[in-house]
């Protein structure tokens, strides 16, 4: 008896545990008496638990907004105030407290705090009555989420600031120039002026590359901060950092005579997702829809009855100065005119399963100290931004006339973005946003000399930002890469990815004026690798000008399977070629930098793809350079025998057995299962194999340091039609709800890696699914 009850405890302890996990799941109809709601709210879920809200107004749209993202991704808003507040460590532990101090020295809280003093009356009670709603959400669950369960914590009450901390962490994350500031700084310290030539370049000297805009006639220590304010240093769904693909398409382009709207966020893949999609209905017919952060009112990428909008990133908003301490003192600094004495500033972090810590930093005239080997101050536009706050933002999400829109697009002050438009009357549109520096001296690619005046000259106006209105190609596209030519006299950023994904984008789009839903979700799934398509002919050139390949019967067969894709390079999931080509890239990369650069300082060059591209499409150019250690062909050849080796050895077999998706694969991991593995088969999901690439419009992107593990891709796929009313299909890899024991935590996923998307519907009238009430007290 007592062998069988041994026998059965564990399967008791599982079942008890999923007893009380599946009573943390949000239901999805009946009614909910809740105080904070002025009149009755009704929210019909789709079949994907998307929430279509009618509300009485504005107030009661936002407040069920917080409702519904209290409900489903509780934790994930948790982990994103406690980054944007400085405060993860309370909840995670010591191995988030250098997270936490960076944070809070780079002035994150404090610029959330900006954020709130900043907004206006109106705005404030907005985000008051989505707290309201988010308690009112908290309150509503029988159990906490499965999160805090197991974590044997009680989630704090939502208070108006932690939104706040929101909106600082998503500027902080998405500039994060101050990354490769450090970096070069580093390679500066060992390298020659000739050896640092190839990093202090942008490459994209072709004169047809396809500007969004241009004018009309008109030393290691010091990533010991970068690595703790990464990111990457924090548990999946705690950073908010946005890459992207934005298109729009003119009705002279379109096969019905709408403008069409296409967007997919490109970012940090975890589950739950980094967007929650809602559609609000209030007053006289008016909406706020799209893709949502949990913890922030509205949305972030989005339509509404008028207009479509989605942000895609750029801009170069933060600067490094160098600092040189006078001794004997702390905190004291020479400026080349004097000594100066910087501010002491104290803050106290509660640790979990610690004692509190006490950490110092220092403030100079040009933002907080970072780094004290060697000393470097962070110059950040927010340090600029009083009287900014979550207005525009939900002024844009509000705007019913074009000028409203475009006003709240000229006072968005970060993060630094480019946002691409479509709207019911046929109008669409291109516009750089945020608050851009005008530089007294440097380029934003390495530390300044503090010189003991502001490194800044003010910021460029908002008129003056590249634009484009219904241009005459009939189209405008954002996908991360430069925006202008050199005619602009500003300086947007030194630091974009690549031009691959804009050069097939704006190829595909030009190609055609029949261009509709389907054409606008194929484009997005498009494996099309321009990457390979224009350095693919240059590594073969190489390869002609080694004689020591031949007869090795290896390097020949993939030699001509490369020839061969070459003639329409696309990443598919079952291609030979495509997985020989980014190996050989990669191996290339190494055989190149590592030697010059030793284990250290290169594994830090590896966690910057973009910087890398850029170099060694230089080096690509130029076969004298002497990274290319004197003989270029003989090192392209090492490089691709590197990469067979390295393929016989991961996949076994000979070329015939080797595909990009037996290579590359996405596993979508939850924060919890970071610091305990064992919960991976309830939380996470995959592997799933893949194909695309870094360099594809269809990305699945991956850190050089990882290669071929995909940690980045589109989080949100939408495409818009702008009749009256919009119509739409959108996906997102994963589910709207947090919960693992939900059918909506990631019953989207499979549609998304199919390349499938789901219909909207036009209004909560015509959804047919499960209602739920809201009821004032």
């Amino acid at each position: 008896m007592l062998a069988a009850v041994l026998l059965a405890l564990p399967v008791i302890v599982v079942l008890l545990a999923c007893w009380l996990l599946a009573g943390s799941r949000p239901v999805y109809h009946g009614e909910q008496v809740v105080a904070g709601l002025d009149a009755p709210a009704r929210i019909v879920f789709d079949a994907q638990a998307r929430p279509y809200v009618r509300a009485a107004s504005v107030r009661d749209a936002l407040f069920t907004q917080g409702f519904l993202h209290a409900r489903e991704r509780l934790w994930q808003m948790d982990l994103l105030r406690r980054a944007g507040s400085a405060r993860l460590a309370e909840l995670l532990g010591p191995d988030l407290l250098d997270s936490d101090i960076a944070l809070w020295r780079a002035g994150v809280p404090a610029f959330a705090e900006r954020l709130a003093s900043g907004s206006s009356r109106q705005v404030v009670n907005w985000v008051v009555a989505y707290t309201a709603g988010v308690n009112a959400g908290m309150d509503s669950l029988k159990r906490r989420p499965p999160e805090y369960l197991l974590a044997g914590v009680v989630p704090e009450p939502w208070r108006p600031a932690d939104s706040f901390a929101l909106g600082a962490i998503m500027a902080f994350d998405s500039a994060g120039n101050h990354q490769r500031e450090m970096l070069r700084h580093a390679l500066a310290a060992r390298l020659d002026a000739v050896h640092m030539a190839p990093f202090l370049t942008e490459h994209e000297p072709d004169p047809d590359f396809p500007y969004p805009w241009q004018p009309e006639d008109a030393l290691i220590s010091v990533a010991a901060f970068a690595r703790a304010a990464a990111p990457k240093a924090r548990p999946p769904g705690a950073s908010i950092r946005f890459g992207s693909n934005g298109w729009v398409v003119a009705p002279q382009r379109a096969a019905d005579g709408h403008a069409l709207f296409a967007f997919d966020s490109h970012d940090a893949l975890s589950l739950p997702n980094l967007f929650y999609e809602v559609h609000l209905f209030f007053a006289n017919d008016r909406s706020v829809r799209g893709w949502s952060v949990p913890g922030l009112p509205g949305v972030i990428n989005g339509f509404n009855e008028h207009r479509a909008w989605g942000f895609t990133n750029i801009g170069d908003t933060q600067d490094l100065v160098s600092l040189v301490p006078m001794p004997g003192a702390e905190g004291r600094f020479e400026d080349g005119r004097g000594g100066y004495q910087a501010v002491a500033e104290q803050r106290q972090f509660a640790v979990a399963d610690g004692d509190p810590v006490t950490a110092t930093r220092w403030v100079t005239p040009n933002g907080p100290v970072i780094s004290d080997h060697p000393p470097l101050a962070l110059r950040w536009v927010a340090q600029d931004l009083d009287g900014a706050g979550l207005d525009a933002l939900l002024g844009i999400n509000l705007a019913e006339q074009t000028s409203e829109f475009q006003d709240a697009l000229a006072a968005f002050p970060a993060p630094a973005a480019n946002i691409t438009w479509a709207d019911r009357d046929g109008h669409i549109g291109f516009r750089t946003i945020g608050r851009l520096p005008i530089r007294r001296r440097g380029t934003g690619l390495l530390p300044v000399a503090d010189d003991g005046a502001d490194i800044w000259d003010g910021h460029v106006p908002a008129a003056e930002m590249p634009q484009r209105n219904d241009p005459p190609e009939g189209f405008a596209a954002a996908a991360n890469a430069r925006v202008h030519d050199e005619r602009w006299p500003f300086l947007v950023s030194n630091d974009n990815a690549p031009g691959w994904r804009m050069r097939r984008i704006t190829r595909v789009l030009g190609a055609s004026h029949r261009h509709d839903l389907d054409s606008m979700v194929a484009l997005q799934n498009d494996h099309y690798n321009v990457q390979a398509e224009r350095d693919g002919p240059r590594l073969l050139s190489l390869l002609d000008a080694n004689g020591s390949i031949s007869g090795d019967r290896r390097i020949e067969v993939v030699r001509r399977q490369i020839e061969a894709w070459l003639e329409a390079p696309v990443n598919r999931a079952d291609s030979v070629a495509a997985v020989v080509f980014e190996s050989w890239y990669l191996a290339l990369v190494e055989r190149l930098f590592r030697p010059v650069l030793g284990d250290t300082l290169y594994q830090e060059l590896l966690a910057h793809n973009y910087l890398i591209n850029h170099a060694v499409d230089r080096l690509l150019e130029d076969w004298t350079s002497l990274w290319w250690q004197g003989d270029a062909p003989a090192l392209a050849a090492r490089a691709l025998a590197d990469a067979v080796a390295g393929l016989e050895a991961q996949l076994g077999g000979g070329p015939a057995d080797w595909r990009l998706d037996r290579r590359q694969s996405l596993t979508l991991e939850h924060a919890l299962t970071e610091a305990a593995p064992v919960l991976a088969p309830l939380f996470n999901r995959g592997p799933f194999a893949l194909g695309g690439g870094h360099a594809t419009v269809g990305r699945a992107g991956f850190r050089y340091r990882q290669p071929f593990a995909v940690s980045q891709a589109a989080t949100v796929r939408v495409v818009l039609e702008m009749g009256e009313p919009p119509r739409g299909r959108a996906v997102m890899p994963g589910g709207q709800s947090g919960h693992p024991l939900s059918h909506h935590y990631d019953d989207q996923l499979p549609a998304w890696l199919a390349g499938r998307t789901f219909d909207l519907y036009p209004s909560p009238e015509t959804v047919t699914g499960s209602e739920l009430w809201l009821r004032p007290e």
